[in-house]
């Protein structure tokens, strides 16, 4: 090699380090990207060989846009919240960021789980390198990695780790502000991925690339990923609105997940009255001498206001401490070994008999208790018909939301959350999924990471009334 071209070259790579002598404002652009596969001989997949897709994209202060034909997906990071849009219908579905990281955050533990069977099977072979997990879901694993490592090519530079090639970097590109490249990156994170040193690389290059490629392992063989981005423009709307659009209807025939959640959505705040209804309900149960009835109506105000079961007269106390099927239901509860819990299970179901299978409360604790067991589509049934007949209960978004989550279903397990706790934000039972997304957001803050979060935000979440301010949707 001469001097000459080793110089070219070496500068090749300083040039795609150079930041923006002049801070755009927001950006525009429309991307192409072209997928190629490489299969395996022998391996079978519905997958194309290659296939390529168009999309038009919008890098707004606190907020991208991704338009592909018809439909529209909003990611506002300033309420972190995302909108899946159709524009043809002018109809949305709104979604919790969180469930896009939580989701990945998951699916890597199952993939390394699913990796470490395969290796005990001695079938190495058709597990996916680690690397390629974390290109393709944007999260890191527990553990530690090295430096991206360049090597420069004609016109471009192909960066690796641990000798994996992940990212062909073209020279072109357009200088943007660190908050665009930014931008630029979170686009790449919730659309087609990327590992997190990759993208952090391009944020901190203060450039949008012209073209660049990045390289992925399937099942079964690889796939590369071509991307040209054209037509950009700088100056995109500092706004957005949706109010040309309406939450998209329940069809015909909507699952009772749908409808509950679509229910949820809608529903008033619970009354003032709501503890006092319960609470002298209670009262005229013990009255009846029927405390198991009332203990369990006790509870069902607190799942559904909070408020704890206290205040009870000497007499009511003594009248629970007597009643036999109380003793038998705390204790089943308790139950925490697979034969306890199938015992517990055996004890709850004939409880509901006894009393009435419509029993919110205890159809719920044959919920807890099959959750327990794994048996998650039969717990979801269970949650949704209390929530069918008590929608107010609170609590039970919770654990319709584990369920959810445990079956990968992580958009309708934040939106079962997300409802359970307007209607109660401070019931101790969402803790658990507070400290969650508390987590996520330490883990992974990258996913939630506001480009303008120094300046205030002028982002806006569905309105049908505030219209006022440019906007990017037709």
């Amino acid at each position: 090699m001469t001097l000459v071209p080793a110089l070219r070259r070496a500068s090749v790579a300083a040039i795609l380090f150079l930041g923006a002598s002049a801070a755009q404002a927001s950006v525009a652009f429309h991307v192409t990207v072209v997928t190629e596969r490489v299969v395996k001989p022998g391996v079978k997949t519905s997958l194309p060989a290659r296939e390529t897709q168009e999309s038009d994209v919008v890098l707004g202060p606190h907020y991208l846009s991704v338009r592909d034909g018809m439909s529209l997906s909003m990611f506002d990071f300033a309420t972190r919240r995302r909108y899946l849009i159709d524009t043809a219908a002018a109809t949305y579905d709104g979604y919790s960021l969180f469930d896009a990281v939580g989701f990945r955050a998951i699916e890597l533990r199952h993939r390394q789980g699913i990796a470490g069977m395969l290796q005990a099977g001695k079938l190495e072979q058709h597990a996916t390198l680690p690397v390629y997990e974390e290109q393709a879901l944007s999260v890191l694993a527990p553990r530690r990695r090295g430096a991206l490592t360049p090597q420069v090519l004609d016109g471009a530079v192909l960066w690796s780790l641990d000798g994996q090639p992940l990212l062909r970097l073209g020279i072109a590109g357009s200088p943007v502000s660190g908050a665009d490249a930014t931008a630029f990156a979170q686009f790449l994170r919730y659309t087609w991925g990327g590992h997190p040193l990759v993208l952090k690389m391009l944020a901190d290059g203060k450039r949008i690339p012209a073209d660049f490629t990045l390289h992925y392992q399937e099942v079964g063989g690889t796939a590369t990923r071509h991307f040209r981005i054209g037509a950009m423009t700088a100056g995109a709307p500092a706004t957005y609105s949706l109010a040309a659009y309406r939450p998209r209807p329940l069809a015909a025939g909507a699952s009772a997940l749908e409808r509950v959640l679509a229910q949820a959505s809608l529903l008033p705040p619970l009354s003032p009255q709501a503890h006092p209804a319960l609470r002298t309900e209670a009262e005229r149960l013990f009255a009846a001498e029927k405390p198991f009835e009332a203990f369990l109506t006790l509870l069902e105000d607190h799942f559904s206001t909070g408020a704890l079961v206290d205040k009870l007269t000497p007499q009511q106390q003594r009248a629970m401490q007597e009643c036999q099927p109380i003793h038998d239901l705390t204790r089943a509860l308790l139950a925490k070994d697979k034969g306890g819990v199938a015992a517990a299970l055996a004890a709850v179901q004939e409880a509901r008999t006894q009393t009435g299978m419509q029993q919110p409360v205890l159809a719920l604790f044959e919920g807890n208790l099959r959750a327990k067991l794994g048996q998650w589509p039969e717990a979801t049934a269970l949650y949704l018909q209390v929530l069918q007949a008590k929608p107010h209960m609170a609590a039970v978004y919770q654990d319709l939301g584990d369920a959810l989550l445990a079956q990968f279903d992580a958009p309708n397990a934040w939106r079962s959350w997300d409802a359970g706790r307007a209607m109660a934000p401070g019931l101790r039972q969402f803790r658990k999924v507070n400290d969650f997304e508390r987590s996520l957001l330490a883990d992974y803050p990258a996913f939630f990471m506001d480009a303008m979060a120094d300046q205030p935000s002028t982002s806006r979440p569905a309105s049908s009334t505030n219209t006022a301010g440019s906007t990017n949707l037709p």
